[in-house]
C-alpha cells in the first residue's frame, strides 16, 4: 500500500463486515481504529448482536441481523429481533437466499424478510445490509416501494436487475467482485452514486487470508481506473455516497 493511502483511508467505509468471526476480532478492531475507518458490524443472529453489543468500537457500527440461511432456527426470534431494530441504525444481515431448494423455506424467508422491512419502516427508516443470493427477483419486488435504504451487499444478479433496482438502492462492492469480467460488468451497470465499499470479511480471502477493511483501497485503485481519474478523486465520490447513505437512513 502507498503511503498516501494512510490519508485517504479515513475516508473509507466497509458496510459489510462480520468483525467477530474473524480469528482475532480484537485485532481487527484495533486495526479499524489505526485506519479510522468506518465500519459496519454485521451479524447474523440476534444472540449474536447482544454478544457483540459490549464489544463495539468508536468506529464500529453494530447492526443487528437475521441470516436467512438460518431461517428455521431464527425465525421463532423475529419478535426479539425487530426489538433490537428498534435501537440501531443499521440491521444487517438480511434478505433471501435460495440456494435451498425448499419451497417451504423459501417462503418462510419471505415472510420474515417481509416482517423485518415492515419493522425498519415503522422504526423511522433503517440502512439495511442485504444478502440477495439467487434470489434477486424476489428481493427487488419487496423493496419497491421500500421507505427504508437498502443496500445489496455483493450483488450477483443481472445487469438487467440492476438497471430496474429502485432509485433508493445502493450496491456494495468487495475486493471479490473486482477480480472476475462478470463482476465488472454488473458493476459498470450500478450508478455511480449508489455505490458503497464492503469486505464481507473474513468470507471474502486475498492471498489466501481474509481481506480486511483497509484492503478496500484496492476497490479504490479499481474505481480510479474505471472512472479515469485519481485514488483521492474515487475515494471522495464514494464518501460522499456514503454520507449520502446515512443521510437518507437518518
Amino acid at each position: 500500500m502507498k503511503p498516501e493511502w494512510k490519508t485517504i483511508l479515513p475516508l473509507l467505509h466497509d458496510t459489510h463486515c462480520h468483525v467477530n468471526l474473524y480469528p482475532d476480532p480484537a485485532g481487527v478492531r484495533e486495526q479499524i481504529a489505526i485506519d479510522c475507518m468506518q465500519v459496519v458490524h454485521v451479524t447474523t443472529s440476534p444472540a449474536e448482536y447482544v454478544e457483540c453489543a459490549a464489544a463495539k468500537g468508536a468506529t464500529v457500527e453494530l447492526a443487528p441481523g437475521l441470516i436467512p440461511q438460518d431461517i428455521g432456527e431464527l425465525a421463532p426470534q423475529l419478535d426479539h429481533f425487530c426489538e433490537l431494530i428498534a435501537a440501531a441504525r443499521f440491521v444487517g444481515e438480511v434478505g433471501l437466499d435460495y440456494v435451498t431448494e425448499d419451497a417451504g423455506e423459501r417462503q418462510l424467508q419471505r415472510r420474515v424478510f417481509e416482517r423485518i422491512l415492515r419493522c425498519c419502516e415503522d422504526c423511522g427508516d433503517r440502512i439495511l445490509t442485504i444478502h440477495s443470493r439467487r434470489a434477486a427477483v424476489d428481493v427487488m419486488a419487496m423493496l419497491d416501494g421500500f421507505g427504508g435504504t437498502p443496500i445489496l451487499h455483493w450483488f450477483s444478479g443481472t445487469q438487467e436487475q440492476v438497471n430496474a433496482a429502485p432509485r433508493n438502492v445502493y450496491f456494495s462492492i468487495n475486493t471479490a467482485m473486482i477480480v472476475s469480467r462478470r463482476g465488472r460488468n454488473l458493476i459498470a451497470a450500478m450508478p455511480r452514486d449508489r455505490l458503497l465499499l464492503e469486505t464481507d470479511g473474513p468470507f471474502v480471502r486475498i492471498d489466501e487470508r481474509p481481506a480486511r477493511s483497509h484492503d478496500l483501497y484496492l476497490v479504490v485503485e479499481f474505481f480510479a481506473r474505471q472512472w479515469n481519474c485519481s485514488e483521492m478523486k474515487a475515494a471522495e465520490q464514494l464518501s460522499a455516497n456514503f454520507s449520502g447513505l446515512q443521510g437518507a437512513g437518518a
